[in-house]
């Protein structure tokens, strides 16, 4: 029964973020953010400090060093949340005109809405 219960919240919880179409979305999406994300990687015009703190964050979450996987839940965890707040610092950095441009180029629309 407790099983049950965990699975219906998972199911509340997809439906407050979208649902199946926004996760369909963010599918269809992602080989486009991570073009994003390396076409700003290489720009100049983007601050080292933010490249570095995004490829630290990615470093860290492919390295051994973190919390082991094996830790149901907050193995993963750990490296998402780091990951994802890496991922909005560096976006907060760039430069509104670069990171426009760069949407344009891989086809994002530009609605401000990135996903980390």
């Amino acid at each position: 029964m407790n099983l049950l219960r965990q699975l219906w919240r998972i199911v509340q919880m997809t439906r407050r973020v979208g649902g199946l179409k926004a996760a369909r979305q963010l599918a269809t999406d992602a080989p486009k953010q991570i073009a994003l994300f390396r076409l700003l990687l290489t720009d100049p015009r983007v601050p080292v400090s933010a490249k570095a703190a995004l490829v630290g964050a990615l470093a860290f979450a492919v390295s051994p060093l973190n919390i082991p996987q094996y830790i149901p839940i907050i193995g993963a965890l750990d490296d998402i949340g780091i990951v994802l707040f890496a991922g909005n610092y560096f976006l907060k950095q760039v430069p509104a005109s670069v990171l426009a441009e760069h949407r344009r180029t891989v086809g994002l629309a530009d609605s401000g809405t990135d996903a980390a």
